[in-house]
């Protein structure tokens, strides 16, 4: 956190040193014959110099919360870069050198504008659709270990079940869990309602063993109810599987 700081002031210290050597190099040569030029050229150079400002200052923000540089924070940091040229680029061969019509010359400036932030917004708009399509993704991948896990959990709660049947339900869970252990364990985005059914399924599976283990007498038809949820949860699972393969 400290060391962000120094960084936010160093930069910060940079940026205004930046605007008065601008300021006072244009206060001092001039460089246009005309007012507006000089005007324009002034009010351009300093915006994109203040846009270059509040994208560091982002930058470092990011950096300290995720921990990495994203590709999309690099992108934009040559958007910027290319924006900062143009705009010196039209100041000097424009304005400078070939004294274009101020009016056309102001609209030259705004379009250059209009253009980096068009670009600098898709830019992000497509970076912040990646990072949620990669968060979706990372989800998607830990379902089937979720569901492992909870099968796990629900075994060994049958495992404690001081009953004549508890080798019987145990055996129903483990062959379930062994499907699951045969499974493709990378899923996709696409998938993620079947997944919540499996979710939701296992979690039924979790309270109807947890009623067994607390139920002083036992249904008749009690395995022939758990043989069915189990054979259900196979069943999507066998979905997902084939849904799973379809896709690739």
């Amino acid at each position: 956190m400290q060391r962000q700081r120094s960084y936010t002031g160093l930069v910060t210290g940079i940026y205004v040193a930046v605007l008065a050597v601008t300021a006072g190099t244009f206060f001092t040569f001039g460089f246009s014959e005309s007012l507006l030029r000089f005007v324009v050229t002034l009010l351009a150079v300093g915006m994109a110099e203040t846009v270059g400002y509040v994208y560091c200052m982002l930058w470092l923000r990011r950096a300290a919360e995720a921990g990495r540089t994203s590709p999309v924070f690099i992108s934009g940091a040559v958007i910027i870069v290319f924006y900062l040229a143009a705009v010196l680029a039209s100041a000097i061969l424009l304005d400078w050198l070939l004294e274009l019509s101020p009016l056309w010359y102001a609209g030259e400036q705004l379009l250059i504008l209009i253009v980096a932030s068009t670009v600098l917004v898709a830019t992000g708009g497509y970076g912040r659709n990646a990072a949620s399509g990669e968060r979706r993704a990372a989800d998607a991948s830990r379902s089937l270990r979720t569901h492992m896990q909870e099968l796990q959990e629900i075994r060994g709660i049958a495992g404690t079940w001081k009953h004549s049947e508890a080798s019987r339900l145990v055996e129903l869970i483990d062959s379930l869990e062994e499907k699951f252990r045969y499974s493709d364990p990378v899923s996709r985005p696409g998938l993620y309602a079947t997944e919540d059914i499996i979710r939701q399924q296992i979690s039924l599976l979790h309270d109807h063993v947890a009623l067994l283990l607390v139920l002083k007498e036992l249904p008749a038809r009690w395995d022939t109810e758990t043989e069915e949820l189990t054979e259900s949860i196979a069943g999507t699972l066998q979905r997902r599987n084939l849904e799973l393969a379809a896709l690739k």
